[in-house]
């Protein structure tokens, strides 16, 4: 008889430890972000980054490997409408130092490369996405 409780009362603990632990690992797999990032995240990393907004996705200019690829512009996507320097602030068409006006393009060669059109000539700009 008292094998038979000492294994139901292991069994328990078992059961009970078993349970927590999985508990545990859910609760802390919810605090983890995941996502592309946000304007506040570019700009802390780099607050003199070149950066605007489009279809909700931050592009970010000056990536050495980016200016170093042969690419053509292809049609135009969208225009500059407002400038920020604050990362709140941010909506689709918001850049923080290209002029409000600024047409960007699409490139034929790639999708995650955007060229804007300034007059001191154009500025490739890279889509920053998770992953």
């Amino acid at each position: 008889m008292r094998i038979l409780v000492f294994i139901l009362l292991l069994m328990c603990f078992i059961t009970t430890t078993g349970c927590t632990k999985d508990e545990i690992l859910i609760t802390s797999e919810k605090t983890k972000t995941i996502g592309n990032p946000t304007v506040q995240e570019v700009l802390k990393m780099d607050p003199n980054a070149n950066i605007f907004m489009c279809k909700d996705t931050v592009y970010n200019a000056g990536i050495p490997w980016v200016d170093e690829l042969k690419l053509s512009k292809d049609i135009q996507v969208t225009e500059i409408t407002h400038q920020s320097n604050n990362g709140k602030a941010f909506k689709n068409g918001t850049a923080n130092k290209l002029a409000v006006g600024t047409k960007i393009f699409r490139v034929k060669e790639r999708n995650d490369i955007l060229i804007a059109e300034t007059d001191g000539g154009d500025i490739r700009f890279y889509q920053l996405v998770e992953g």
